[in-house]
């Protein structure tokens, strides 16, 4: 009996050590950033940061607005966060208030996606039957590579997406393995209703994803119709939980001209092989696996993944077709498509889609799980190929770690990444707060140099995350991002001969966000026209503005949409001239003034809301009812 009980609690305590593992890799990585004292400011820190802020407020303060901002943004009124996962917002927010200070939010976001990541690769892999030591040994490496280190380093969304790719995985292999059940609708509907709610990107790559998977459960099972039936019954509650964003999006865009997200060269954001080489710090050991760079030798050991599931493909078939679907979606995000030809014709990809190696938060998952099942084959034929199972992954995860930390450790240092220590539209510090008398020294079009005063800036700006005085960060910060910006001049669109003029549609989609966020900079953050201005966020989720004048004509640094209200000195104005991103130009008198601007939301649009809101906790309520009635 006694040696029974000492079996079980071995088994116990065996099942624990890879959560383990992956909970010390994570704590290691958030303590190599610890010890320099600083955050990293990426390329999408001050915007998203901007929107925690935003959730973080409204919930210390108990004045909510779902659309208008009211404190981020420099109180721009600018629509954000209804449009982009507003529940994660909040989780954010409410994070946010509870560690305190820029600094530690940064810290503990990112030890929370590595876990939710490494958590879900862990358990990905143990559903296609991969052992617990090499499940271990491939979920901690799929935290050191492509988009998954982006949320520490720079912010990226992109981070969460691979975070919660692994989950989509578990989805897919019901629709696979469940004979008698391959659609758990609620399972499915919940997925796609949290991708919704922090990423539309996310859900789409889902959609994409799952879609094979899909059709396989509907062809092995003819069609059934309970399979249509749980399909729907999954729409509908991903549609229900996810209203709170689908129906602003769709609303917002049909009555606003909404600026789409920067333009980007896709082919220079595809998958490149980074050559292989032994260096010092800070450019690591033997090359760089993030974003859209990749080792030869990590594309070797994916080659041989693929080729060795092909070769095996009698003895385990899932094992070959993941594994061509994985190195299908590694092929999609390279630079060997011609992803520059095809944004000229396709303009919108180089919009919402902008990066290709995006398509490796699919492509990574899916080989590595491919990984697992070619080590199980392996170990199980004969105990000698060992030495090459944990060989080679065992050093695929001690170089890739090596190169992660040491990329990590260079960023964490300096506080910023380089790109953004040369961006020339992102100001920093006094370059904010004096722009007269510190001024960036241009070193191109889009850059500026590094000099000691860039420097000294970006170092006033990241002490200013240790502060508990959270809006002092965002003070210090400025870039002027036209994302959902309402756009009320736009230029004709190019006339287009043939396929050799269809770069035109790119570079008119570029040139119309450069100007969106020009004027954005000019006439609402530039610091000309936000002088003498002060905001005050009223209760309704109004935001009032005062200032003195001498009787001319005032810019107002808000931004105002179709649904927009403005109140001039107790007068509601029906008419008013607006830049090209709607901030009003309006009558003053001599003396002081009060504008009073609010986002008019019509009862169906409440009534939505209220709906989807109250179906969360009414979705949680039902489903631990189920399992306790269980």
């Amino acid at each position: 009996m006694e040696t029974e009980k000492n079996r079980k609690t071995k088994l116990d305590y065996q099942a624990f050590l890879p959560y383990a593992a992956l909970f010390l890799l994570a704590a290691y990585f958030a303590f190599r950033q610890m010890r320099t004292g600083n955050i990293i400011i990426g390329s999408d820190t001050i915007f998203h940061y901007n929107r925690f802020y935003e959730a973080a407020e409204q919930i210390k303060h108990g004045n909510f607005n779902w659309f208008m901002s009211l404190y981020g943004y420099n109180r721009s009124g600018r629509v954000i966060n209804a449009l982009y996962g507003p529940l994660f917002a909040y989780a954010n927010g409410l994070l946010l208030l509870a560690v305190g200070t820029w600094y530690r939010y940064q810290l503990v976001s990112s030890f929370i996606v590595y876990l939710v990541g490494g958590f879900g690769m862990y358990a990905a892999l143990r559903r296609f039957k991969a052992r617990r030591s090499v499940a271990t040994i491939l979920a901690m490496l799929y935290l050191t590579i492509g988009w998954l280190p982006r949320w520490q380093g720079a912010t990226n969304f992109s981070g969460i997406s691979a975070a919660m790719m692994p989950y989509g995985i578990l989805v897919a292999a019901d629709m696979i393995f469940d004979k008698e059940k391959p659609i758990h609708w609620v399972k499915l509907g919940l997925l796609m209703a949290v991708a919704l709610e922090v990423h539309l990107l996310t859900a789409v790559m889902y959609m994409a994803f799952l879609l094979p998977a899909w059709l396989y459960a509907m062809i092995k099972n003819k069609g059934q119709q309970k399979l249509w039936l749980s399909t729907c019954q999954a729409v509908g509650l991903a549609v229900l939980l996810a209203l709170n964003t689908l129906a602003p999006l769709f609303w917002m865009s049909k009555s606003n001209h909404l600026a789409a997200p920067s333009t980007m060269g896709m082919m220079g954001n595809a998958l490149h092989l980074k050559h292989t080489y032994v260096a010092v710090a800070p450019t690591g050991l033997l090359g760089y696996n993030q974003r859209d760079g990749l080792t030869y030798w990590m594309f070797y050991i994916f080659l041989f993944q693929l080729g060795y599931a092909i070769w095996q493909r009698q003895k385990s078939q899932i094992n070959c077709w993941l594994s061509l679907y994985g190195g299908f979606w590694l092929l999609l995000s390279s630079r060997l498509v011609p992803w520059d030809h095809i944004s000229n014709r396709l303009p919108a990809l180089a919009r919402y889609l902008q990066f290709p190696s995006r398509f490796t938060c699919i492509a990574y998952p899916l080989l590595l799980i491919g990984m697992g099942m070619s080590a199980e084959i392996m170990l199980r034929k004969s105990r000698r190929w060992s030495w090459l199972v944990y060989g080679v992954t065992g050093a695929a995860l001690v170089l890739s770690t090596s190169s992660m930390v040491r990329y990590m450790n260079a960023y964490a240092w300096n506080g910023y990444l380089n790109n953004v220590g040369h961006n020339a539209s992102s100001k920093f510090g006094r370059e904010v707060t004096a722009p007269g008398k510190y001024k960036s020294r241009r070193s191109g079009r889009y850059t500026v140099s590094l000099t000691d005063s860039r420097k000294q800036a970006l170092r006033q700006t990241n002490a200013a995350t240790h502060s508990k005085d959270l809006h002092k960060f965002l003070t210090l910060t400025k870039k002027p991002i036209a994302d959902y910006l309402p756009v009320y001049k736009q230029d004709p669109k190019p006339v287009i001969n043939g396929w050799a003029e269809g770069y035109k549609n790119r570079v008119y989609w570029h040139l119309q966000t450069v100007k969106a966020s020009k004027s954005y900079n000019k006439t609402v953050l530039s610091h000309k026209v936000r002088k003498g201005v002060k905001f005050k966020a009223l209760k309704g989720g109004r935001l009032r503005l005062t200032w003195t004048s001498t009787g001319k004509k005032k810019r107002l640094p808000i931004v105002t949409y179709a649904q927009s209200k403005l109140t001039v000195n107790g007068k509601l104005l029906a008419k008013y001239r607006r830049s090209r991103i709607g901030a009003p130009k309006v009558a003053s008198r001599k003396g002081k003034n009060v504008a009073v601007l609010e986002f008019v939301t019509p009862l169906w649009m409440k009534l939505l809301l209220a709906i989807s809101l109250l179906s969360w906790p009414g979705f949680i309520c039902a489903s631990l009812g189920v399992k306790l009635r269980a």
